[in-house]
């Protein structure tokens, strides 16, 4: 890759795997009033032979994507429940004392830290985006309307001390000052405190066929070897580790200060798990990426033979994967009706890139066929969806490989 060095060790020798095309950002909804065009940047997904970190090579702002944008955690009851059970786990884990306190990073509108502000436990939030912040602090979860790095941890630290327990839910493949989080989560850490990290599990990624969590948001994608390979850096160790099927396959990674905790027999299974199926060579990153090509192939033939048959097709949710999903494949009008959603800050607006507009579920007539984008929820979003498939509805699932349900 011509000028790009790696991300985490900055070393040059990073290798093309997929490249998607020029997208816009995933979360760029414009509304369907507006003459503004959605502005597109390189979509490549590349892997640093040295450290085997799999990454994008184009940066755009994180003031652009993190500041002002429509994404909200409490948005689905699966993810609550996800957290909910972490939080549990939290808990059996550590010992909190009443002067202990729990920081989310990238906590968007709260919803991790409710369940600890609902037992006493103090708890604060950081985060960069102005509605999550606004619905955390109406909540009384006291949010930082910031972006997290070092120097924010130590004004932190100067205001309440060390965390006993940080934790960061799809935070840390987002991160365009990767250097200076990771050394602010570790002078914010106390000696024996945790980070709990939850990030796509690159293994599950690959093996899911899922090119749809490749978007401009996502600047890295970490197995538990590259990103051990991070940690190394600021003597953090991971020592135990949960994978969980939330976001199509994620993984919790326990860490503290290295050498405090012994690794335990899960982490060193699935440690050697990941060596076994080739994480550590290149060429299980290629064969990803000749799958992707061949499933985007079929799932545009399958789109289009069903507006052949003069079927109405919608897509069902807006989730930014969506926005990848569409554009690499170049579904436009033609192929889709329009998109359905629930959360409301997405209503009247165009898919990015795309002159496809999405609407209110709740107002919307309802298709022949729905194209499920939020296929990562699928079982939670079909448990809705009874009477449409009793009544003949179809759901078309685009990942791991398309197929009408």
């Amino acid at each position: 890759m011509k000028d790009f060095r790696c991300r985490s060790c900055d070393s040059p020798n990073v290798e093309l795997v997929l490249d998607l095309g020029d997208q816009p950002w995933g979360n760029n909804f414009i509304d369907v009033k507006s003459d503004t065009v959605a502005e597109c940047y390189p979509l490549k997904f590349c892997l640093c032979t040295s450290c085997m970190l799999a990454q994008i090579d184009f940066t755009i702002p994180k003031e652009k994507m993190f500041v002002n944008h429509s994404y909200m955690s409490g948005t689905t009851r699966a993810l609550k429940s996800h957290f909910n059970d972490i939080g549990k786990k939290i808990i059996e884990r550590v010992n909190l004392k009443s002067e202990d306190y729990i920081l989310d990073i990238g906590g968007n509108d709260g919803t991790f830290l409710e369940f600890f502000k609902d037992k006493g436990i103090c708890v604060l939030n950081v985060d960069s985006g102005v509605r999550q912040a606004q619905i955390c602090n109406a909540k009384n979860i006291p949010c930082l309307n910031n972006f997290f790095n070092k120097d924010q941890a130590i004004k932190i630290i100067e205001d309440k001390g060390v965390a006993k327990i940080i934790h960061g839910s799809g935070i840390f493949f987002h991160l365009e000052e990767l250097q200076s989080v990771f050394a602010g989560v570790k002078l914010l850490l106390s000696p024996d405190g945790i980070l709990v990290a939850e990030f796509i599990y690159l293994p599950e990624m690959l093996l899911n066929c899922a090119y749809d969590q490749i978007y401009h948001e996502h600047l890295l994608y970490y197995s538990l070897f590259s990103f051990q390979n991070i940690l190394n850096q600021f003597e953090l160790e991971i020592f135990d580790v949960e994978l969980k099927p939330i976001h199509g396959g994620s993984c919790i990674a326990y860490i503290t200060h290295k050498g405090r905790e012994s690794k335990s027999p899960r982490l060193l299974r699935l440690e050697k798990k990941e060596l076994v199926n080739g994480i550590d060579k290149i060429e299980t990153y290629f064969e990803f990426a000749e799958r992707a090509e061949v499933n985007r192939k079929i799932l545009r033939d399958t789109v289009r033979s069903i507006k052949q048959k003069g079927l109405s097709i919608m897509a069902l949710g807006a989730p930014v994967k969506g926005s990848t999903i569409i554009n690499y494949c170049k579904l436009t009008t033609k192929e889709i009706d329009c998109g359905v959603e629930i959360n409301p800050h997405k209503f009247n607006t165009y898919f990015p890139g795309t002159k496809i507009p999405v609407y209110d579920q709740n107002q919307t007539l309802i298709p022949d066929v729905y194209l499920l984008l939020a296929w990562n929820f699928k079982d939670e979003i079909l448990s809705k969806l009874v009477d449409f498939r009793k009544n003949g509805g179809k759901v078309l699932l685009p990942i791991p490989k398309p197929e009408i349900i």
